[in-house]
């Protein structure tokens, strides 16, 4: 797979408007539970679609009528496959994630074409998992198999820095991701994908309402940004 690098950016990039009205804060100036991870001179390259123009490979929808953005985890011993819901069917509503986990994992081929029983139905309003230490408004919902689930329930003027973060799609109100150069709306309906999670990613809450869930691989970073 070949993943888009943004370009290095440049020292005018701080003089320019931003949907991110306050300045980010040097890496030294930053405080939080743990150190955030450094600017990276290559962008995230963000790319944003509608819910119902998920492109491929990460299409699926099943016989019950959800369908949405499918990840497979990262290699290893035990991987999962993840279905994070953009279209209710059956029992799943928009924003609930759908996990199997097996040895080898399920392929999209195999899970589309069987559309067989998730071991684990996240909720999307379930406040299940485990909060992020010192970061509030971020919840933990899933980390296993390769695969990691995060859910964003921000306070106005929210603001973290991830690395590792694959796909956030937007279910009420919006967040602004940073790519680089450019600062990039995704209002509800929306899904995010990330080109390089190797890239630092900067995010800020649009508004109190924000909603959103993420996946990432094994070792997603998360702190304040």
């Amino acid at each position: 797979m070949v993943w888009p690098f943004g370009k290095k950016p440049r020292e005018e990039w701080r003089d320019k408007p931003q949907a991110i009205t306050s300045a980010i804060p040097r890496d030294d100036d930053r405080v939080g539970p743990v150190p955030p991870p450094p600017r990276t001179a290559h962008a995230p390259g963000v790319a944003i679609h509608g819910f119902d123009s998920v492109p491929s490979p990460h299409r699926l929808r099943l016989a019950e009528g959800a369908g949405g953005f499918f990840l497979e985890g990262e290699e290893g011993m035990e991987r999962s496959s993840v279905l994070l819901v953009l279209k209710s069917g059956g029992a799943a509503s928009p924003g609930d994630v759908l996990l199997w986990s097996s040895p080898l994992s399920l392929s999209l081929e195999e899970i589309s074409k069987t559309s067989p029983r998730p071991q684990h139905h996240i909720r999307r309003d379930d406040l299940s998992g485990r909060g992020v230490s010192g970061i509030t408004g971020l919840r933990s919902r899933h980390g296993g198999g390769g695969i990691t689930v995060l859910r964003f329930g921000p306070p106005p003027g929210a603001r973290w820095v991830f690395v590792g973060l694959r796909a956030i799609a937007v279910f009420a109100g919006k967040v602004t991701l940073v790519d680089g150069e450019e600062s990039r709306v995704v209002s509800a309906g929306q899904l995010a994908l990330v080109g390089d999670p190797t890239a630092t990613l900067y995010m800020e809450a649009g508004n109190d309402s924000a909603l959103a869930v993420a996946l990432g691989g094994a070792h997603v970073v998360s702190a304040l940004g």
